[in-house]
């Protein structure tokens, strides 16, 4: 018994010093090139690494990278840019020469998705017809996600539409992991300050990103968010919820189905769809059970009868946001001319300024500014 664990303790002891051997006679900077043309060519993004690469081998065997950037091709500038990076390798391909990366983690990641990050399409590149019903090959694809696991801590997301104003997401942490078949599951938490207001979000569930990207389709089944801020009630806004989200690319549609969220003790189910033209053109058709307005809009009438006088010791009163100059001249309607929607709602019970009404139902339609409210009907318990 005494021979067959010491022979068992050297056979490990040479194991452990072969794979160490190994690793040190093996330079990782030798994949740097590699890595860059895979990237090129499976994505046509360029992949830049900043500073040498070097081996950690505890408690998973990786190779750590300085700054890098991911820049689309002919764009101003990159689409990801991140302090640090480590790729989780496996050791036996290691003995052929070759790279197989299980996970890939960024740490101090800016993403941004804005005019200056998108591809230039050059004037002579080939397009497609419209009626082409071949099937894609992996080439035709564009971009791709072909890791299995990806980690994001610590890092920001930057993205803006055209001429809108950017929006910036902090505080992003995102785990996702996915089979040879695209799909997988996600786990997503980040935090938005805008105009005054807070909001923080986390959500989890399913990808099938099968067909990408002319469809992508997402379940998420945990849905937690908290907004506060300016212009809202004074303990703020939270709820949760559950939803599938699909996007299609041919049409440039974003689609919510089986919609059902709460906010305060308000509660929405239904379905919304967006279609992302000049002009976003909205279709939204919502049920609710119970929505207290009185719970989810500031209550400014309560500021006006009081002649904004508030006694010693309240603090209750929702915060306003302060007014910017260049808006001073602006009518307050003026963001019905930027879309069009077709809007349907039925509720249960509406609680607003104090009162209760039953048997609610609207239907109005905004088409660039002119609304018409062609049905509003509801009894006053």
């Amino acid at each position: 018994m005494r021979r067959f664990l010491t022979t068992l303790m050297i056979l490990l002891v040479v194991l452990v010093a072969g794979f160490s051997a190994l690793v040190l006679l093996v330079n990782p900077n030798d994949f740097r090139a590699y890595m860059v043309q895979q990237v090129a060519a499976r994505s046509e993004y360029q992949l830049q690494l900043d500073g040498p690469l070097r081996w950690h081998v505890w408690p998973q065997l990786s190779i750590l990278s300085g700054r890098m950037t991911l820049t689309a091709r002919g764009a101003s500038e990159p689409l990801v840019r991140a302090d640090n990076m480590r790729l989780d390798v496996a050791l036996w391909p290691l003995l052929s020469h070759q790279l197989h990366v299980k996970q890939v983690m960024l740490k101090g990641g800016v993403i941004q998705l804005t005019p200056q990050t998108e591809a230039v399409r050059s004037d002579d590149a080939p397009v497609a017809p419209k009626d082409n019903t071949l099937p894609d090959v992996a080439e035709d694809r564009g971009w791709s996600f072909d890791i299995r696991s990806l980690r994001v801590a610590d890092s920001v997301l930057v993205f803006q539409h055209e001429n809108d104003d950017q929006v910036t997401v902090r505080d992003i942490r995102l785990n996702m992991e996915q089979d040879a078949e695209h799909r997988g599951t996600f786990d997503f938490s980040g935090r938005v300050n805008r105009d005054q207001r807070d909001l923080a979000l986390s959500f989890s569930g399913t990808v099938d990103a099968s067909d990408y990207p002319h469809n992508l389709t997402a379940g998420i089944e945990q849905l937690r968010w908290q907004l506060q801020g300016a212009d809202l009630p004074a303990q703020g806004i939270e709820g949760q919820g559950q939803l599938q989200a699909q996007w299609q690319e041919a049409q440039k549609r974003l689609s919510f189905n089986h919609l059902n969220l709460t906010a305060n003790d308000s509660s929405l189910t239904g379905q919304v769809q967006v279609t992302l033209a000049e002009q976003p053109e909205w279709q939204i058709d919502l049920q609710s059970s119970k929505l207290n307005l009185d719970n989810l809009l500031p209550h400014h009438s309560a500021v006006a009868q009081t002649g904004g006088a508030v006694s010693q010791g309240q603090n209750t009163l929702p915060l306003t946001r302060p007014v910017i100059a260049s808006r001073v001249g602006a009518p307050p309607y003026q963001g019905l001319q930027s879309f069009t929607a077709e809007i349907a709602l039925q509720a249960d019970s509406v609680r607003w300024r104090g009162m209760d009404f039953t048997q609610v139902s609207t239907k109005m339609s905004n088409q660039a500014g002119l609304l018409d409210i062609t049905e509003l009907q509801g009894k006053l318990a």
